[in-house]
């Protein structure tokens, strides 16, 4: 058994439904960032494939679905209250950290906020409170054999009615600093190599907080 039956897709839709029992979409992303989503199934597969308890859940339990796609398949994994149902039809019952760690990413991705760390999806448009925020990508230059590289990476900031504000945040010897931006006359920073609690966040994720 494995978790996936093709090595790699072109786009990953998360879904949350109502709940089990009502399908109805109340939220749902897709994203296209190939880098982003073979991540995503790297961890997934470090996920035991043959779960060790067989799990029935009331009416009114949380579902998310991750629906893979590419030029010849879909495949779905399913997760119900924060449990990946694994290829054995199972759920693991212990050692699940690894498990809540990807849901909270899966969260952060479908609900940003302030204060939460999230993933650097390319493209991806993400709705904050009173803007959006997408990420554009990183680029590198320099010779890493004579000095460290410098990495640039963008940001769009956009308002409503407005158009965007583009943020570059430069690394490279020195670690980046947090970026002071203004929205609505109200100051906030992202965060781009630790969080507000000190916690890494280079090179993966971002956060923004309101100063």
């Amino acid at each position: 058994m494995k978790w996936f039956d093709a090595d790699s897709y072109v786009s990953l839709e998360i879904i949350r439904h109502r709940s089990i029992s009502v399908h109805d979409v109340v939220k749902s992303v897709v994203l296209t960032d190939a880098t982003a989503i073979k991540g995503l199934m790297d961890r997934i597969e470090e996920i035991p494939v043959d779960g060790d308890m067989m799990k029935s859940f009331g009416c009114n339990a949380e579902s998310v679905d991750l629906v893979f796609r590419n030029a010849t398949a879909v495949h779905t994994i399913e997760i119900y209250n924060q449990r990946f149902k694994t290829p054995s039809t199972g759920f693991n019952t212990t050692d699940r950290e690894l498990e809540s760690r990807i849901y909270a990413d899966i969260d952060a991705l479908l609900y940003p906020s302030f204060d939460k760390a999230v993933l650097k999806v390319k493209d991806l448009e993400l709705r904050y409170d009173g803007f959006t925020v997408t990420y554009l990508g990183r680029e590198s230059s320099g010779e890493q054999e004579v000095t460290a590289s410098l990495n640039a990476e963008q940001f769009v900031i956009t308002e409503k009615d407005k158009a965007g504000q583009t943020i570059q945040i430069t690394s490279g010897q020195t670690p980046p600093a947090p970026f002071e931006f203004k929205v609505n006359s109200k100051s906030h920073l992202l965060l781009t190599y630790e969080s507000k609690l000190s916690e890494r966040l280079y090179p993966d994720y971002f956060q923004i907080i309101e100063k």
